[in-house]
């Protein structure tokens, strides 16, 4: 199958460049485009959106378009920065899709610098179809690591963050409460305010079970309930406990249970009469 990439993205690459200095100073700087801002050597402070964040060595600094920012170092630093637009799906911002931190520390710094300085070769060319598509090649190899370090980089920081079981406190007798309806693990993690990776991790660390095994367990211990009461039919129980249809009900109990629901609704009467 061929796919037109142009239909999907659209990119712009408006400046790779570098500089040094011995003192930094910038204030409620804004542009129209993203810039990516490799620190190749020193260290400074970043205010935007009235957050402050260290940036050293080995970091990205991420401004993102028309979003006021100030750069503040007393200390002589090199920079490297690439200015672009990436927008996807007719004109979606890519980095609103995929929001990045203000400071990526990057996986492979070392790396990150040779292709800068490589794409920065490339860029200071003559304008050709062979220059700008090099460029953009190189230009997307850097993405990649500032992608990947960002998604590491968060993972690692959920890992260290110490669990609360707080959080989840509304999400069983939610549960329980919706049991008919669809529920997935996007909208249990809204519940708990939480990440849907770590609201994953978390539970399972605090209940010992992946949240979607918990609604399904409870969907099965409400069955259980109302196979005791011979008012509800089983079309009627898989209703009541969210499951599609009586028959995909049925596999399920079967699978859990080795026996049908009709089957352990008999054992479950007999069982009463010999003890009544």
């Amino acid at each position: 199958m061929a796919v037109s990439i142009h239909e999907h993205i659209r990119f712009s690459l408006y400046q790779v460049n570098d500089f040094g200095y011995s003192t930094h100073r910038l204030y409620q700087e804004a542009q129209p485009f993203v810039s990516f801002s490799f620190i190749a050597e020193g260290s400074l402070r970043t205010i935007a959106d009235g957050k402050s964040d260290a940036a050293r060595t080995g970091d990205v600094m991420v401004h993102r378009p028309h979003i006021p920012f100030s750069v503040y170092s007393d200390k002589p630093g090199t920079h490297m920065y690439v200015n672009l637009t990436l927008s996807v799906m007719d004109q979606v911002d890519f980095f609103q899709l995929y929001p990045l931190p203000r400071v990526v520390t990057l996986l492979n710094p070392l790396q990150y610098e040779q292709t800068f300085l490589l794409l920065k070769s490339v860029w200071n060319r003559p304008e050709d179809g062979l220059r700008d598509m090099q460029s953009t090649m190189l230009t997307f190899q850097l993405l990649n690591e500032i992608l990947e370090s960002a998604r590491i980089g968060q993972q690692k920081r959920m890992d260290e963050e110490p669990a609360s079981p707080d959080r989840l406190a509304p999400v069983i007798p939610y549960i329980e409460a919706n049991l008919r309806q669809r529920i997935t693990r996007e909208e249990l993690a809204r519940l708990a305010h939480l990440n849907p990776v770590y609201f994953s991790r978390l539970f399972h660390k605090v209940y010992g079970i992946p949240p979607m095994t918990m609604v399904h367990k409870l969907r099965m211990k409400r069955a259980l309930q109302l196979l005791d009461n011979p008012d509800y039919t089983i079309e009627r129980i898989a209703s009541e406990c969210g499951f599609y249809d009586a028959s995909y009900f049925n596999r399920m109990f079967q699978r859990d249970y080795k026996m049908t629901p009709g089957l352990f609704r008999r054992k479950l009467a007999a069982s009463k009469r010999t003890f009544s």
